[in-house]
């Protein structure tokens, strides 16, 4: 009689195969789970000691300012940088003192107004006390206060007090940029430029003494 045991299915090699398999692939998981997880926390922790490195100042001549495309890479394009730096807290400084000037100007004019219509109305009015002239003299005494309610909304001052304070916004803004790189040059630049300005311009600035 014929032997039928290789006629029969070999279970036993095919489920030690089968576990043999099973047991690498997830040693060869773990594995790569492991090493991934390790490499993901060395980012993180090399990522935070630059950004706090970054946070300190520093002095380095290789500092991109405003954007990648403006980043010095000789000594000489650093000092132009500072240069910038330097006449822009300058120029900073130059619309504070304009703009003190121009409402002074202002105010003038706003008060040579006032006072016409005053002239005038008194002049129709013979009577001093009169309701009329009684309604001007307050007027003026609104417009002398510096009352709100006492200045009328003009196009040829509303407009131009308006773009001067884009412009000085945005001057301050890039200023403080500039700081925020951390570089001590660029930083003393800024300083710099504004005692500067102010040196030069700061009699005009509003509440200046002379």
């Amino acid at each position: 009689m014929p032997s039928l045991y290789f006629l029969l299915p070999r279970h036993s090699d095919s489920g030690r195969e089968e576990a043999t398999a099973m047991s690498d692939f997830t040693l060869h998981s773990s594995t790569s789970s492991e090493s991934s997880s390790s490499a993901h926390m060395e980012d993180m922790s090399s990522s935070s000691a630059h950004s706090m490195g970054a946070m300190t100042f520093h002095a380095s001549i290789n500092d991109p300012l405003f954007s990648t495309s403006w980043t010095p890479s000789t000594t000489g394009q650093y000092a132009g940088t500072i240069i910038f730096i330097l006449a822009l807290g300058f120029t900073y400084r130059f619309i504070a003192a304009y703009q003190s000037v121009l409402e002074h100007r202002w105010g003038q004019a706003e008060k040579a107004r006032k006072s016409l219509i005053t002239g005038s109305t008194g002049s129709q009015d013979s009577g001093i006390d009169s309701p009329k002239a009684q309604q001007a003299q307050a007027r003026q005494s609104e417009v002398q206060a510096g009352l709100w309610g006492g200045k009328s909304w003009r196009w040829s001052v509303d407009g131009p007090r308006s773009g001067l304070a884009v412009v000085s916004a945005g001057v301050g803004y890039l200023l403080m940029l500039v700081v925020m790189t951390m570089n001590v040059g660029y930083f003393m630049a800024v300083l710099g430029g504004v005692f500067l300005g102010e040196m030069v311009w700061g009699r005009w600035t509003k509440g200046a003494g002379h």
